[in-house]
């Protein structure tokens, strides 16, 4: 989403109450590889279409980043990707509520806060909780923005 919508921005929704894992949680669209799934890449724009009916042929791949694991014992393939803006999203009955926040909302002074947190094998992991209108971004979703902040800058 370019200028015109008031710079780049970052979509994320809110996971429905109603799901099994991490309900309510704030997170970039995606999910689980099915067997149809040919690559990482074909899970993400499937989920990314299931959950908040982006078309794949509307979107400009700009990029993987590193593949991780997360505490809650998933892998991920996150992809970096662009959009032309306003869009017409819709969400499924996976999705609550989808949201745009500006990137450069992002770097303001407050909105980020480092907590350091202990992990089941002992160890320390610094825990990014981004602030905005209300929403508190943590987690996975927190470490990503995180590291899409630290390569773009």
């Amino acid at each position: 989403m370019g200028p015109e919508t008031g710079g780049e921005r970052l979509l994320l929704t809110r996971r429905s109450q109603a799901l099994r894992r991490q309900p309510g949680d704030i997170a970039f669209p995606g999910g689980a590889v099915d067997a149809e799934d040919s690559s990482p890449l074909a899970t993400a724009l499937r989920e990314s279409y299931e959950e908040v009916g982006l078309v794949s042929d509307d979107v400009t791949v700009l990029g993987q980043m590193d593949e991780r694991g997360t505490v809650t014992g998933f892998r991920i393939s996150p992809f970096v990707a662009t959009v032309e803006g306003p869009y017409p999203f819709r969400t499924n009955h996976e999705v609550e509520a989808f949201f745009e926040v500006p990137i450069d909302a992002l770097r303001d002074p407050g909105v980020l806060e480092v907590e350091p947190r202990r992990l089941p094998d002992g160890s320390i992991r610094d825990v990014y909780h981004y602030h905005f209108e209300g929403h508190d971004i943590w987690g996975i979703t927190g470490q990503l923005i995180k590291e899409f902040l630290d390569l773009i800058e």
